[in-house]
Protein backbone atom coordinates (compact mmCIF):
# COMPACT_ATOMS: atom_id res chain seq x y z
CA UNK A 1 0.00 0.00 0.00
CA UNK A 2 2.66 2.71 0.65
CA UNK A 3 4.70 1.28 -2.20
CA UNK A 4 1.86 2.37 -4.40
CA UNK A 5 1.37 5.78 -2.63
CA UNK A 6 5.09 6.71 -3.15
CA UNK A 7 4.73 5.25 -6.54
CA UNK A 8 1.54 7.81 -7.10
CA UNK A 9 3.31 10.87 -5.77
CA UNK A 10 6.31 10.44 -8.22
CA UNK A 11 4.03 9.97 -10.80
CA UNK A 12 2.38 13.10 -9.50
CA UNK A 13 5.58 14.72 -9.27
CA UNK A 14 6.65 14.08 -12.94
CA UNK A 15 3.17 15.10 -14.33
CA UNK A 16 3.63 18.75 -12.63
CA UNK A 17 7.35 18.83 -13.58
CA UNK A 18 6.15 18.24 -17.46
CA UNK A 19 3.70 20.79 -16.87
CA UNK A 20 5.81 23.40 -15.41
CA UNK A 21 8.63 23.01 -17.74
CA UNK A 22 5.76 23.50 -20.65
CA UNK A 23 4.25 26.47 -19.17
CA UNK A 24 8.38 28.06 -19.20
CA UNK A 25 8.79 26.74 -23.37
CA UNK A 26 5.65 28.55 -24.19
CA UNK A 27 6.30 31.52 -22.26
CA UNK A 28 10.04 31.97 -23.68
CA UNK A 29 8.65 30.95 -27.52
CA UNK A 30 5.95 33.83 -26.41
CA UNK A 31 8.86 35.97 -25.54
CA UNK A 32 11.15 35.13 -28.61
CA UNK A 33 8.17 36.75 -30.45
CA UNK A 34 9.02 40.61 -31.93
CA UNK A 35 6.86 43.11 -33.33
CA UNK A 36 7.88 46.68 -34.91
CA UNK A 37 5.25 49.03 -35.94
CA UNK A 38 5.78 51.85 -38.55
CA UNK A 39 3.76 54.77 -39.74
CA UNK A 40 4.82 55.07 -43.76
CA UNK A 41 3.31 57.80 -46.23
CA UNK A 42 1.44 56.77 -49.88
CA UNK A 43 3.73 54.32 -51.57
CA UNK A 44 5.99 52.92 -49.38
CA UNK A 45 8.59 50.31 -49.93
CA UNK A 46 8.97 47.23 -47.60
CA UNK A 47 11.86 44.83 -47.89
CA UNK A 48 12.68 41.82 -46.43
CA UNK A 49 15.49 39.84 -46.24
CA UNK A 50 15.33 36.25 -44.69
CA UNK A 51 17.50 32.90 -45.64
CA UNK A 52 15.64 30.35 -43.59
CA UNK A 53 12.01 30.35 -42.24
CA UNK A 54 8.40 31.63 -44.13
CA UNK A 55 7.55 34.97 -45.17
CA UNK A 56 3.54 36.05 -44.97
CA UNK A 57 2.63 39.77 -46.24
CA UNK A 58 -0.85 40.96 -46.62
CA UNK A 59 -1.88 44.34 -47.27
CA UNK A 60 -3.73 46.18 -44.78
CA UNK A 61 -6.23 49.30 -44.50
CA UNK A 62 -3.85 51.66 -42.79
CA UNK A 63 -0.79 53.61 -43.40
CA UNK A 64 1.32 51.42 -41.20
CA UNK A 65 3.28 48.96 -41.29
CA UNK A 66 3.50 45.81 -38.91
CA UNK A 67 6.20 43.46 -38.36
CA UNK A 68 5.89 40.38 -36.41
CA UNK A 69 8.79 38.00 -36.15
CA UNK A 70 9.07 34.92 -34.76
CA UNK A 71 13.08 33.52 -34.35
CA UNK A 72 13.38 29.75 -33.79
CA UNK A 73 16.30 30.30 -31.21
CA UNK A 74 19.30 32.17 -29.66
CA UNK A 75 21.28 32.34 -33.11
CA UNK A 76 19.29 34.56 -34.78
CA UNK A 77 18.18 37.87 -34.38
CA UNK A 78 15.73 40.47 -36.60
CA UNK A 79 17.16 43.97 -37.34
CA UNK A 80 14.06 45.70 -38.61
CA UNK A 81 14.30 49.96 -39.13
CA UNK A 82 12.29 53.05 -41.24
CA UNK A 83 14.57 55.21 -43.04
CA UNK A 84 12.07 57.98 -44.56
CA UNK A 85 9.31 55.97 -46.36
CA UNK A 86 11.10 52.84 -46.26
CA UNK A 87 11.13 50.13 -44.37
CA UNK A 88 14.01 47.15 -44.03
CA UNK A 89 13.58 43.95 -41.94
CA UNK A 90 16.42 41.60 -42.13
CA UNK A 91 17.36 38.14 -40.58
CA UNK A 92 20.97 38.59 -38.42
CA UNK A 93 22.84 35.42 -37.64
CA UNK A 94 24.44 36.13 -34.40
CA UNK A 95 26.62 33.31 -34.91
CA UNK A 96 26.92 30.39 -37.66
CA UNK A 97 23.46 28.53 -37.57
CA UNK A 98 21.49 26.02 -39.67
CA UNK A 99 18.58 25.46 -41.16
CA UNK A 100 16.94 24.82 -38.07
CA UNK A 101 18.22 27.26 -35.82
CA UNK A 102 18.55 30.11 -38.29
CA UNK A 103 14.75 30.27 -39.09
CA UNK A 104 12.46 32.95 -38.65
CA UNK A 105 8.84 33.31 -39.02
CA UNK A 106 8.05 36.56 -40.40
CA UNK A 107 4.02 38.04 -40.64
CA UNK A 108 3.80 41.48 -41.93
CA UNK A 109 0.73 43.82 -42.64
CA UNK A 110 1.35 46.61 -45.11
CA UNK A 111 -0.68 49.73 -47.09
CA UNK A 112 -2.38 48.60 -49.59
CA UNK A 113 -0.31 50.69 -52.25
CA UNK A 114 3.25 49.95 -50.68
CA UNK A 115 6.03 48.22 -52.65
CA UNK A 116 7.17 45.11 -51.66
CA UNK A 117 10.53 43.43 -52.12
CA UNK A 118 11.04 39.92 -50.57
CA UNK A 119 14.31 37.69 -50.18
CA UNK A 120 14.49 33.99 -48.89
CA UNK A 121 16.55 30.95 -49.66
CA UNK A 122 14.03 27.83 -48.66
CA UNK A 123 10.76 29.39 -47.08
CA UNK A 124 7.70 29.76 -48.78
CA UNK A 125 6.55 33.37 -49.42
CA UNK A 126 3.17 34.61 -49.64
CA UNK A 127 1.99 38.18 -50.43
CA UNK A 128 -1.68 38.98 -50.47
CA UNK A 129 -3.04 41.96 -51.45
CA UNK A 130 -0.80 44.23 -52.61
CA UNK A 131 -0.89 47.14 -55.28
CA UNK A 132 2.16 48.16 -55.73
CA UNK A 133 5.02 46.32 -57.60
CA UNK A 134 6.09 43.25 -56.19
CA UNK A 135 9.06 41.32 -56.57
CA UNK A 136 10.00 38.03 -55.11
CA UNK A 137 13.70 36.38 -55.47
CA UNK A 138 13.44 32.48 -53.65
CA UNK A 139 15.84 29.77 -54.28
CA UNK A 140 13.87 26.53 -53.37
CA UNK A 141 11.54 28.58 -51.42
CA UNK A 142 7.46 28.10 -53.25
CA UNK A 143 6.17 31.59 -53.82
CA UNK A 144 2.61 32.18 -53.93
CA UNK A 145 1.15 35.84 -54.86
CA UNK A 146 -2.74 37.14 -55.08
CA UNK A 147 -5.03 39.80 -55.84
CA UNK A 148 -2.38 42.22 -56.92
CA UNK A 149 -2.53 44.96 -59.90
CA UNK A 150 1.26 46.35 -59.71
CA UNK A 151 4.39 44.63 -61.59
CA UNK A 152 4.78 41.71 -60.05
CA UNK A 153 8.29 39.90 -60.36
CA UNK A 154 9.34 36.60 -59.36
CA UNK A 155 11.91 34.67 -59.41
CA UNK A 156 13.15 31.01 -58.20
CA UNK A 157 15.78 28.13 -58.86
CA UNK A 158 13.39 25.40 -58.14
CA UNK A 159 10.40 26.82 -55.82
CA UNK A 160 7.61 26.60 -57.47
CA UNK A 161 5.56 29.51 -58.66
CA UNK A 162 1.63 30.70 -57.83
CA UNK A 163 0.19 33.45 -59.47
CA UNK A 164 -3.48 34.69 -58.84
CA UNK A 165 -5.77 36.84 -59.52
CA UNK A 166 -3.56 39.43 -61.14
CA UNK A 167 -4.63 42.18 -63.06
CA UNK A 168 -4.12 44.98 -65.07
CA UNK A 169 0.12 45.08 -64.30
CA UNK A 170 3.48 43.50 -65.74
CA UNK A 171 4.00 40.53 -64.61
CA UNK A 172 7.48 38.34 -64.85
CA UNK A 173 8.17 34.69 -63.55
CA UNK A 174 10.70 32.84 -64.07
CA UNK A 175 12.59 29.59 -62.67
CA UNK A 176 15.26 27.02 -63.47
CA UNK A 177 13.03 23.67 -62.57
CA UNK A 178 9.97 24.83 -60.31
CA UNK A 179 6.38 24.74 -61.91
CA UNK A 180 4.58 28.23 -62.62
CA UNK A 181 0.93 28.00 -62.39
CA UNK A 182 -1.28 31.23 -63.36
CA UNK A 183 -5.01 31.41 -62.80
CA UNK A 184 -6.69 34.65 -63.83
CA UNK A 185 -3.56 36.60 -64.76
CA UNK A 186 -4.15 39.38 -67.09
CA UNK A 187 -2.02 42.21 -67.80
CA UNK A 188 -0.47 44.64 -70.42
CA UNK A 189 2.74 42.28 -70.47
CA UNK A 190 2.71 38.65 -69.24
CA UNK A 191 6.07 36.51 -69.60
CA UNK A 192 6.96 33.06 -68.10
CA UNK A 193 10.33 31.11 -68.46
CA UNK A 194 11.10 28.37 -67.10
CA UNK A 195 14.14 25.59 -67.86
CA UNK A 196 12.61 22.50 -66.84
CA UNK A 197 9.91 23.66 -65.29
CA UNK A 198 5.65 23.12 -66.59
CA UNK A 199 3.55 26.45 -66.98
CA UNK A 200 -0.08 26.07 -66.34
CA UNK A 201 -2.31 28.97 -67.58
CA UNK A 202 -6.10 29.38 -66.92
CA UNK A 203 -8.25 32.26 -67.82
CA UNK A 204 -8.34 34.51 -70.67
CA UNK A 205 -5.36 36.29 -71.16
CA UNK A 206 -7.28 39.27 -70.35
CA UNK A 207 -6.41 42.73 -70.99
CA UNK A 208 -4.95 43.09 -74.69
CA UNK A 209 -1.73 42.50 -73.69
CA UNK A 210 1.05 40.60 -74.89
CA UNK A 211 2.00 36.99 -73.16
CA UNK A 212 4.49 34.58 -73.31
CA UNK A 213 5.25 31.51 -72.07
CA UNK A 214 8.48 29.66 -73.07
CA UNK A 215 10.33 26.58 -71.26
CA UNK A 216 12.87 24.39 -72.41
CA UNK A 217 11.72 21.26 -71.52
CA UNK A 218 8.71 21.28 -69.24
CA UNK A 219 4.93 20.99 -70.77
CA UNK A 220 3.02 23.90 -71.10
CA UNK A 221 -1.19 23.60 -70.63
CA UNK A 222 -3.12 26.35 -71.09
CA UNK A 223 -7.15 26.23 -70.19
CA UNK A 224 -9.15 29.39 -72.13
CA UNK A 225 -12.24 30.44 -71.31
CA UNK A 226 -14.97 30.63 -74.17
CA UNK A 227 -14.70 34.66 -74.06
CA UNK A 228 -11.24 34.54 -74.53
CA UNK A 229 -10.31 37.23 -77.00
CA UNK A 230 -6.32 35.55 -78.52
CA UNK A 231 -4.53 35.56 -81.74
CA UNK A 232 -2.25 32.54 -80.67
CA UNK A 233 1.02 30.67 -81.91
CA UNK A 234 2.56 27.40 -80.49
CA UNK A 235 5.48 26.10 -81.37
CA UNK A 236 7.67 23.30 -80.29
CA UNK A 237 11.37 21.91 -81.87
CA UNK A 238 11.36 18.32 -80.87
CA UNK A 239 7.81 18.16 -78.45
CA UNK A 240 4.11 18.12 -79.50
CA UNK A 241 1.49 20.19 -79.97
CA UNK A 242 -2.24 19.91 -78.84
CA UNK A 243 -4.86 22.13 -79.37
CA UNK A 244 -8.92 21.45 -78.52
CA UNK A 245 -9.84 25.41 -78.20
CA UNK A 246 -11.63 26.41 -81.36
CA UNK A 247 -9.18 28.87 -83.33
CA UNK A 248 -10.08 30.66 -86.35
CA UNK A 249 -6.98 29.67 -88.96
CA UNK A 250 -4.44 32.43 -89.94
CA UNK A 251 -4.82 34.22 -93.16
CA UNK A 252 -1.66 35.12 -93.30
CA UNK A 253 0.48 33.02 -90.44
CA UNK A 254 3.74 34.94 -89.16
CA UNK A 255 5.43 31.72 -88.69
CA UNK A 256 5.39 28.15 -91.07
CA UNK A 257 3.11 25.49 -89.54
CA UNK A 258 4.02 22.12 -89.02
CA UNK A 259 1.66 19.12 -87.75
CA UNK A 260 1.95 18.59 -84.68
CA UNK A 261 4.71 20.82 -84.15
CA UNK A 262 3.02 24.15 -84.38
CA UNK A 263 -0.53 25.60 -84.86
CA UNK A 264 -1.31 29.40 -84.84
CA UNK A 265 -4.82 31.06 -85.19
CA UNK A 266 -7.36 33.48 -83.43
CA UNK A 267 -10.53 33.60 -81.14
CA UNK A 268 -13.28 36.72 -80.92
CA UNK A 269 -11.66 39.70 -81.54
CA UNK A 270 -7.83 38.29 -81.13
CA UNK A 271 -7.19 41.25 -78.84
CA UNK A 272 -4.45 39.86 -77.07
CA UNK A 273 -1.18 38.51 -78.86
CA UNK A 274 -0.49 34.84 -77.04
CA UNK A 275 2.88 33.26 -77.86
CA UNK A 276 3.39 29.92 -76.32
CA UNK A 277 7.08 28.33 -77.25
CA UNK A 278 9.01 24.92 -75.73
CA UNK A 279 12.00 23.54 -77.37
CA UNK A 280 11.39 19.14 -75.93
CA UNK A 281 8.43 19.84 -73.67
CA UNK A 282 4.46 19.17 -74.93
CA UNK A 283 2.11 22.37 -75.37
CA UNK A 284 -1.55 21.58 -74.68
CA UNK A 285 -4.01 24.20 -75.50
CA UNK A 286 -7.89 23.06 -74.48
CA UNK A 287 -11.21 24.75 -73.63
CA UNK A 288 -11.80 25.40 -70.04
CA UNK A 289 -15.44 24.36 -68.02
Amino acid sequence: MAGRQKMSNTSRSVTLGLLAALALAATASAADKKEFRYTVARGATISVVNDYGSVRLRASGVSQVVVSATPSSSKVEVDAAQNGNRVEVRTHFLRKTGENDGRVEYDLQVPADANVMIRTASGPVQVRGVGGDVSVDADTGQVDVRDSNGHVRVRTVGGPITLNNLKDGFVEATSVGGPVMLNNVAGRVVSVNTTGGAIVYSGDFGGGGQYSLTSHSGNIDVSLSASASVDLTARTVTGTVENDFPLQAPVHPIMALSQGKSFAGTSNAGASAVRLRTFSGRIRVKKSH
